[in-house]
């Protein structure tokens, strides 16, 4: 776990990233995310009105605002900023209830989910362990987590490493391999019911091409990251 003022630093900078970016952000690709989960999890799970969810880390407007059902929800410690701002507050559905709320600290019952989204969020939390616990606390036996993540060969996290400890990277307090993300799944009793990569090739080459320079010195150090989505289902 790493220290709290690391998590403030990380909540401030992610703060004054989307103040700074609202005006020129297009939402849309909250839908495009909606959709493709969508196909993802039809064979695990078919939403319905009394279908329960909640999305953790939803952001501006979340997945989750262009999911069908009764029972929505959505929680992130900067809620109170999103909410301020009318370009994001005009694209939710106002049927979904936003939550100002830590993924360490859900407030909900236990067993009460069918439904967990997590859309790399992780890495911005302030105790990955804690975040498992309650995810697993508060989805129902047989529930269903969705769950998307950037991860890194040994290489790339030895160097994300380095950027995580000299703060050059503010917004994320952690980087995780794949091997440690299905530890924790295996620890918390959740088993994976799919699994997909992007590789890293396909990542390391937009890179490489990126006019950004901070993207193309991870591409010349070879700390690129590979995304991954899991559909994991509470034993």
């Amino acid at each position: 776990m790493k220290t709290k003022d690391r998590w403030d630093l990380a909540q401030h900078y992610e703060k004054n990233w989307w103040i700074s970016k609202a005006s020129e952000l297009d939402l849309e690709f909250y839908e495009r995310f909606a959709k493709d989960m969508l196909a993802i999890l039809q064979p695990y799970l078919k939403i319905e009105s009394d279908t329960h969810i909640l999305e953790i880390g939803s952001g501006a407007a979340g997945i989750i605002t262009y999911l069908k059902s009764s029972y929505r929800f959505a929680i992130d410690p900067l809620e109170n900023i999103y909410s301020s701002i009318e370009k994001f507050t005009q694209i939710r559905d106002k049927q979904v209830k936003y939550f100002n709320i830590k993924a360490e600290e859900i407030t909900f019952e236990n067993n009460f989910f069918d439904l967990i989204i997590m859309d790399n969020v992780l890495d911005h939390c302030e105790d990955p362990g804690k975040v498992f616990t309650q995810i697993q606390r508060v989805t129902k036996p047989g529930g269903i987590i969705y769950f998307r993540q950037n991860t890194y060969h040994a290489w790339g996290k030895f160097i994300r490493s380095v950027i995580e400890l000299l703060k050059i990277d503010k917004g994320h307090p952690f980087s995780f391999s794949k091997s440690e993300l299905k530890k924790s799944f295996s620890y918390h009793r959740l088993s994976v019911l799919y699994y997909k990569e992007s590789g890293y090739l396909k990542t390391w080459l937009k890179e490489i091409k990126s006019k950004r320079f901070y993207d193309k010195i991870k591409a010349v150090l070879f700390a690129t990251r590979d995304k991954t989505t899991f559909v994991l289902r509470k034993d």
